[in-house]
């Protein structure tokens, strides 16, 4: 059997370059006020012309977020979850804002950034303990920096790529029950 194409709600529209993404942006035939006036097909954003480069944020974010789009004129988008602390900096620029949903398809094979912070216990093999959980869950680790806090404690921040929120979900909560990890927490921001 052949599956009818989902229909998009209106006003939500993709961008080339961010595959499994809807974005409603200004202009859009559901922001204007006038719905029967004519549109060219072009997604007018103040500071950006063509096609709009998109970028997650440092600390990332994945399918099951609520995310929100920042204009950075003259370099595109920034993908945010809607909980990032980073946003706080925009609160005085709406204008910059853009309604972004997820449109994964189930067949993607294509991950997303996450970054967590780890507080294992600083003995032989806590590292390989670390990366067996991660490697067990299928995630892969895309960046990891460590700081010695304590004689006894080492802080890690892990750059990961995960399908989605209940898959990074489960990877915590595994890295939460390891004899080698004292803590294990998203970063937002």
């Amino acid at each position: 059997t052949v599956s009818a194409p989902k229909q998009r709600e209106e006003g939500w529209s993709k961008i080339r370059n961010a595959a499994g993404m809807l974005f409603q942006m200004p202009g859009s035939r559901a922001a204007r006020k006038d719905k029967d006036q004519p549109r060219d097909g072009a997604v007018p954003i103040r500071g950006v012309r063509g096609d709009l480069p998109v970028r997650f944020a440092p600390e990332g974010a994945v399918p099951g977020d609520r995310i929100v789009g920042i204009v950075q004129p003259g370099t595109g988008i920034t993908i945010y979850p809607i909980q990032s602390p980073a946003l706080q900096a925009f609160d005085d620029q709406p204008e910059r804002w853009i309604d972004v949903r997820w449109d994964i398809d189930e067949q993607t094979k294509e991950r997303f950034p996450a970054r967590i912070s780890v507080t294992a216990i600083n003995a032989p093999g806590s590292l390989a303990d670390i990366a067996q959980v991660v490697a067990s869950n299928d995630a892969n680790i895309h960046m990891l920096s460590m700081v010695r806090t304590a004689p006894d404690f080492t802080e890690m921040l892990i750059d990961l790529e995960v399908w989605d929120v209940k898959h990074l979900n489960r990877l915590l909560s595994q890295l939460k029950d390891n004899s080698s990890v004292s803590d294990a927490r998203r970063v937002n921001g």
